[in-house]
């Protein structure tokens, strides 16, 4: 069974918007892939869906996140002397411990809708090519 570390982007658009994202997140409930975040993302997460301009009522922000909970597993993040250490390798640095979380996690690929990480990151992989890994892999069973 597939196993992908999901960003944030990633797990919002899921939560909030139908689309690729949301069929992720759909074959993760239905039990035929794993998918994988830290701490950190799940708290960038809960961060995004309190924003006013989302619109979202009190209750949908905790629902999402029972939600995330109960279809990604979420590991601890990774230690911060890992993270100083990884300086440099992303522009951004506040992007280092989903990278540093990601490759501590054992999942074979990232995903992230974000470009930039995707360009320097050769796991790093889009929400479609994460379902169609799920697809092919259903195939081959």
């Amino acid at each position: 069974m597939a196993r992908f570390f999901v960003d944030a982007n990633t797990l919002v658009s899921g939560l909030l918007f139908e689309g690729n994202e949301s069929l992720l997140l759909d074959l993760a409930r239905l039990g035929v892939c794993e998918l994988v975040t830290n701490e950190y993302v799940r708290e960038e997460v809960r961060d995004v869906l309190s924003r006013p301009r989302l619109g979202l009522s009190g209750v949908e922000p905790e629902g999402a996140m029972a939600l995330l909970a109960r279809w990604v597993t979420i590991e601890r993040d990774p230690p911060p002397g890992l993270v100083v250490a990884a300086r440099g390798r992303l522009p951004d640095e506040d992007d280092l411990p989903v990278l540093i979380g990601f490759e501590r996690s054992g999942c074979e690929f990232l995903v992230t809708g974000d470009r930039d990480f995707r360009e320097r990151v050769p796991k790093a992989i889009t929400t479609r090519a994460a379902i169609r890994r799920v697809f092919s892999d259903l195939e081959s069973d």
